[in-house]
This record gives C-alpha cells, structure tokens and sequence, in this order.
C-alpha cells in the first residue's frame, strides 16, 4: 500500500514538472514558446568579415550569415560537395600559356578556368545599407552628425532594404582579400594560385601609401571576372582542384559593394558598426545585435 501511494506521488510530481518546466533552468522565462537556440564559445569571435575570419567559433555565426557558392552534403561519407547558391558545380576548362584550349590530361595545361553558375532569385538579408529613398539615393550612405547622435548599434536603422544576389558580388568579395586594410590571411596563399591576385594586392598598397581613394568595382582583377549576373570565372595557374573546395568557405562568399561603402563612414567606425561586427549575406540567419558580454 505504501508502495502504491509513493508511486502516485511521484506521477504527480513529474506531471507538474512537466507543466511548468525545469526548476533549475539557466534561462529567462519571457518568450518561451519561441524556438530559440542556446550555445556558448570558448573564445569570443574576433572577426565576421568574411575575408578575415578563420577560426571554429567564428564560423558557427558566419556559417549561419553567409552563403558561399557550394556547401558539404549534410549526411554523405565520405564529404561530398554540392551547390548552394551555385546552380550546379563549375565547369573547369584548360588552357596553355597563350589562353588556348587543351585538353585536362595534356601537359601544357597552364591555366584552369572555373566558370561558376549561380541561382536567380536570391536576395540579401534586409540591411540599412540598401534603403534608398524615393529619388533612388541611398538613405544612409552619407550620414551626417545629427543622424549619427542617434545610431548606437545596428538595430537604430529604421529602413532596410534588399537586392538580389550577382555574380559581381562574388568577384568584389575575391577582389577584398587583396585590400591592404582587411588583412586576410589567405591572401598569400590564394596569392599562388589565383591569377593576378599578388599583382593586384600590390597595386592597392600603392593607391592606400599614396592616399589615393579607389573603389574595388573599378579595379579589374585579371584572374576573376563575371560574365554577366549568374556566372563569374576564375582562373588559376596551372591545375588546383582544391579551389573547389575554397569556393565552400566563407572567404569565397558574396559582399555587396553598398553594404562596404556604407560601413565605410568613419562615424559608423568609431561606434564599430562595420562588417566586421555586423555581416551581412544571403544566408537564413542575420544578426540582430552582437553584444559578445
């Protein structure tokens, strides 16, 4: 008898746990039929500039934020790529020294050019960066003192906006990794394979040493280019099959060039809203607010 009138105790108790959660839980009660995730990192992220983060902790925010052009199959062993923003995988053709077709197995391949396919139809997550006016002008891309007393994060920005995804973005984010002030620790290494690339970091630590302004959009990059809105190439001396696996990476994927010069704005710095603190991309996720204390 004692027996049964325990057990029926116990039922009880664990049917009002059940009603009115965990005692013990770490977390606040406002909103709790929201889906919401709770994790942690051993190290605060340094950097969410695509072109210069590198580390674990960081790419489980920036992974989240930005699309590049392919992704790793979820469930398949061994690791298989596939698209993402891509349409399909790129197209690889061979060339000799003087840019004429040779077939893979020759051995006067020189260059490999990856023509990359992208999906119509994808746009940008919804940033302040893209907002314009009824003119046509951007709203917050020249923001004078009295607009700045009233920005402290992100979020204050009361007009966002979208565009769709272009093969140039792609291209302006390849040109990034050669920018004198970003610093990204690939450029070297991606310097020995991407055509054009040293040569093209160089000329930018020139422009920056002699205090010239430059636009990326108007400095070509001999080994990258877009042949229109859904297909860009790139070309890289002699055979590198592991760019495509590059191309599944953060550092491969698209900036907006509104989005770098609205960033640009020394006000907008010194509060440090800058792309480094708040990306901005294709992906299903984008960050709110970013308070790593």
């Amino acid at each position: 008898m004692k027996l049964r009138y325990l057990l029926v105790c116990l039922s009880l108790l664990v049917v009002t746990a059940c009603e009115f959660g965990a005692v013990n839980s770490p977390y606040p009660d406002k909103n709790p039929e929201l889906d919401t995730l709770y994790t942690s990192f051993s190290l605060r992220p340094k950097h969410l500039d695509p072109a210069r983060s590198y580390s674990a902790n960081e790419i489980a925010i920036t992974g989240q934020i930005y699309e590049p052009p392919y992704q790793y199959h979820y469930l398949k062993r061994p690791y298989q790529l596939e698209p993402l923003v891509a349409a399909d995988m790129p197209e690889v053709n061979y060339l000799d020294e003087n840019d004429q077709p040779v077939a893979e197995d020759s051995d006067d391949v020189a260059y490999s050019v990856y023509t990359i396919p992208l999906k119509s139809g994808v746009f940008y997550q919804p940033h302040p960066s893209f907002a314009r006016d009824e003119t046509g002008n951007f709203l917050y891309h020249d923001l004078n003192n009295e607009q700045l007393e009233e920005i402290e994060k992100l979020a204050d920005f009361q007009q966002t906006d979208t565009r769709e995804l272009k093969a140039q973005d792609f291209v302006y984010q390849i040109k990034r990794l050669a920018h004198p002030e970003i610093h990204s620790p690939i450029l070297g290494l991606m310097g020995e394979h991407i055509v054009g690339l040293t040569d093209y970091a160089q000329q930018l630590r020139e422009l920056r040493q002699q205090d010239q302004p430059f636009d990326l959009r108007d400095l070509p990059l001999e080994g990258v280019k877009a042949i229109d809105d859904y297909h860009y190439q790139i070309k890289v001396y002699g055979k590198y099959p592991q760019l495509r696996f590059w191309l599944a990476m953060p550092f491969f994927a698209p900036i907006p060039w509104e989005a770098e010069q609205f960033y640009a704005q020394p006000g907008l710095i010194d509060k440090n809203i800058t792309i480094d603190w708040y990306p901005v991309g294709t992906g299903p996720f984008y960050m709110t607010e970013n308070d790593p204390n």
